[in-house]
């Protein structure tokens, strides 16, 4: 699955990939890119040229894909680039296709009522990859990306492409994953 990262405007409003694209007349595709629709000599974007963040999952998403992974009350694993952990002493590897340097820790990802617990890093920032100790699932995001990709099974994907406040598109296995608006 890849999962569009929403745009926040100045005045807090979350806007979602779709909404643009829909806006703009354009076709809606799993590999799209910003650039793409920021390119367009017509766009209408949002406001005060705002735009997805890169390498940061919007806590809307976070929560969102939170609740269609029917995450337990367990402990989940993290990694976060190190320069967005600024202050985290914790054991740290390199994770490819780009041998970025990753800060490795756990925690949990719903409290004790069940309630989603968006995972931050000391400096405020949502990791660039989750995943449970019996691996049915995995998150990631490059530092550079303004989406996620989830590796799933076919009942969980089908899950998060139903989910109206998640921007979502099936991709295969084989699939070439591109690089994003660098």
């Amino acid at each position: 699955m890849r999962v569009l990262n929403p745009i926040e405007t100045d005045d807090g409003a979350v806007v979602g990939w779709s909404d643009v694209v829909e806006r703009n007349g354009l076709d809606p595709g799993p590999w799209m890119q910003w650039d793409e629709l920021n390119a367009h000599p017509d766009a209408l974007l949002p406001a005060d040229d705002a735009h997805p963040a890169m390498g940061e999952p919007h806590p809307s998403l976070a929560r969102a894909l939170i609740r269609e992974l029917r995450v337990a009350a367990d402990r989940y694993y993290f990694a976060s680039w190190v320069g967005y952990t600024d202050g985290m002493s914790r054991p740290a590897i390199k994770l490819s296709p780009y041998e970025r340097e990753m800060v490795l820790y756990s925690g949990r990802l719903i409290d004790e009522k069940g309630a989603a617990v968006v995972p931050i890093t000391d400096d405020g920032r949502v990791p660039l990859y989750w995943w449970p100790e019996d691996l049915q699932w995995c998150v990631g995001q490059d530092i550079y990306a303004r989406s996620l990709i989830v590796g799933c099974d076919l009942a969980t994907a089908g899950r998060i492409l139903a989910a109206p406040d998640l921007d979502s598109y099936l991709i295969r296995a084989s699939d070439m994953v591109r690089s994003e608006d660098f």
